[in-house]
């Protein structure tokens, strides 16, 4: 069976796999200087814990919008090529959600795949469109969050 990473294969997969998984296509699409780079900050970005909490959120945003932005070329030679970099690329969306910025807090697993497959429709091609649309999907699921906790 051929692992698609929609909602019903991510709920059933173990959790260390999937961020195993995660990790290693992200360190495929995103070369280890370039994460250097992203990981690497200014003296002012750290001088106190929300700096350095916002910093390190703009990194992991801008890790994933790369890593996002490389899979569609990395599979175009690849038989089932749109296949392929769907799939790869809900893996990492499901990384930016879990993991990177820890939001099944807020949002379910259900929702966030329901944003994804939206998403997948008309995917930015480069790394500036998917900051954008990382940026966007973060405040959709700070709206969602806010609305589900003022009906409580």
């Amino acid at each position: 069976m051929l692992r698609d990473y929609t909602f019903d294969c991510l709920v059933t997969m173990p959790r260390h796999e999937l961020e195993e998984f995660a990790v290693r296509m992200i360190s495929k699409m995103v070369p280890e200087d370039v994460m250097s780079e992203i990981f690497t900050f200014e003296q002012e970005e750290v001088d106190s814990e929300e700096r350095m909490m916002s910093a390190r959120l703009d990194a992991m945003l801008r890790m994933t919008a790369i890593a996002l932005s490389e899979i569609q070329q990395a599979f175009d030679d690849s038989d089932n090529a749109k296949q392929n970099s769907e799939r790869m690329t809900r893996l990492v969306l499901w990384h930016f959600y879990a993991i990177s910025f820890n939001l099944e807090q807020a949002i379910t697993l259900e929702t966030h795949c329901e944003l994804v497959e939206k998403l997948l429709v008309n995917a930015p091609v480069d790394a500036f469109g998917w900051v954008n649309a990382l940026t966007e999907l973060l405040h959709t699921y700070a709206d969602i969050n806010a609305k589900e906790n003022s009906q409580e």
